[in-house]
């Protein structure tokens, strides 16, 4: 049985939206909850729990390409910072497998060659000559979308490994120093 032409298009739109709705009902259900420092008792008693449900959140928002950098800032606000690290790059690594391994049957291929096309060249010929160094150091980069470094790492057949080491790496750098920065500017903020 064949599905209907354009079905896997959608997949991440309905993520998306089954997440606003829940949290719309449950703010519907308990506005109080949402309060920043309820928030933030809740996910202190609930420690494991709320950095499982930041994965999850940070490996659906892969499905939408949609920056992680909203969420990361969130969790900068509610968790400590070594597990948020932690949390972190796991989150980066389960996007990187969605990104690799599933852009074509998600149809990411459209997406990017549409809007990217230019950078997708020069990047394909940027990696063709150094995948590695290429890879981390389009990871670090704070203006550029990881995303399209893992679907174009996809699209050339660049080994897995050096994809997933390569963005570890560089995603690795840049968030340590927002999660560690952040939270010191947080904990100085609110001394003051």
């Amino acid at each position: 049985m064949t599905k209907p032409a354009g079905t896997d298009s959608y997949l991440g739109l309905y993520f998306w939206a089954a997440f606003v709705v829940i949290c719309l009902w449950l703010y519907y259900l308990n506005p109080t909850f949402f309060e920043p420092d309820n928030i933030r008792g809740w996910f202190g008693d609930n420690l494991y729990l709320g950095l499982l449900i930041y994965v999850a959140l940070f490996c659906v928002r892969a499905f939408t390409l949609i920056p992680h950098t909203p969420l990361l800032v969130t969790g900068i606000l509610v968790f400590p910072p070594l597990p948020l690290f932690f949390a972190n790059l796991l989150g980066v690594n389960g996007t990187v497998a969605i990104i690799y391994f599933l852009s074509r049957r998600l149809h990411f291929d459209r997406y990017f060659d549409t809007r990217y096309p230019l950078q997708i060249g020069k990047l394909s010929q940027l990696l063709r000559n150094r995948e590695f160094p290429v890879i981390v150091l389009w990871s670090f980069a704070l203006v550029l979308p990881t995303d399209l470094i893992v679907y174009v790492c996809s699209v050339l057949r660049i080994r897995p490994i050096k994809a997933f080491v390569g963005v570890s790496i560089g995603e690795g750098v840049i968030s340590a120093l927002y999660i560690f920065g952040g939270a010191a500017g947080v904990e100085w903020l609110l001394e003051q």
